[in-house]
């Protein structure tokens, strides 16, 4: 199965160790990931000012780059892996959708491409496991499995609300769970797991992330967990900072797929030492 790809910029900068394992995990499934030509930032943020077109330009505009290239792969599937670009492409496509008039200044504005047709379905990652591949599929390709791990699930917000795109239920998500479990890992469904990380607050107040990061880190070892899962380079990034607290590893979930896949020769080797210290296997 080949499947269009948009990495998004910290996909190729702070989380390249995200890229690199989701794509071999993806094709231990049996699924290449074929990235974008001539991708842009999708723009962050999906901005919520009525009037507002100029800030869709991008996250459109990589659309249309999507439109262009499922004419070759004969898919309209477009997958992404960071949350964030997750959330605001996967907002723009509904809301042209919807709104014929922004869609079309849009489209006239970039009167250097072609017309954007709302043909292209975004997905994230997480969906093509679940929906494409399947768990059964998770647990043949288990080679090393996690028996040991009690892992802490974070969604985050911004892959479950709003609900209207959302890929699970915004208040009670099991799709990383079962994904946890198909490793042979448990997993700790905490209450913070749903919480924004306050990643937004960076800017503002550095104070109100680093509260939030603490919480939800004690959270998570005070309901056994030894471990913190993401799928937000952003979450992934507030949470591991060395003044965030608690002392407890944060991966991201396709680290661990490849851990328990053996596909060990994709994973940051510090990433490596973590899981295997956690599984008593010592350090490698």
């Amino acid at each position: 199965m080949k499947l269009m790809y948009f990495p998004g910029c910290t996909l190729k900068t702070t989380a390249v160790n995200y890229e690199e394992t989701a794509l071999a995990v993806a094709s231990k499934l049996g699924i290449e990931l074929i990235e974008l030509e001539r991708w842009n930032c999708c723009g962050v943020v999906f901005n919520l000012a009525a009037d507002s077109v100029i800030h869709h330009i991008g996250a459109v505009r990589d659309l249309i780059r999507a439109q262009e290239m499922s004419k070759k792969v004969n898919d309209n599937r477009l997958v992404t892996l960071c949350s964030m670009c997750y959330n605001v492409l996967k907002r723009v496509n509904e809301l042209v959708k919807i709104d014929s008039e922004k869609l079309k200044t849009m489209n006239e504005f970039m009167d250097e491409e072609e017309n954007y047709e709302c043909g292209i379905e975004v997905l994230h990652f997480i969906e093509v496991i679940r929906d494409l591949a399947g768990y059964e599929k998770v647990k043949e390709n288990t080679a090393k499995p996690l028996g040991g791990l009690k892992v802490a699930p974070f969604y985050g917000c911004t892959l479950l609300r709003p609900k209207e795109i959302g890929i699970d239920n915004p208040e009670n998500p099991t799709v990383l769970e079962n994904i946890i479990e198909s490793l042979g890992a448990e997993a700790v469904s905490f209450p913070y797991r749903i919480k924004c990380c306050s990643a937004y607050d960076v800017v503002y107040d550095k104070k109100i992330a680093e509260n939030r990061a603490k919480e939800i880190k004690k959270a998570a070892i005070r309901w056994g967990a030894n471990i913190i899962a993401t799928t937000c380079p952003l979450c992934h990034y507030n949470l591991s900072l060395p003044t965030r607290g608690a002392s407890i590893p944060v991966v991201y979930f396709t680290e661990l797929m490849a851990y328990a896949f053996g596909l060990e020769n994709v994973l940051n080797p510090e990433v490596r030492k973590v899981i295997s210290s956690l599984l008593g296997e010592g350090v490698k």
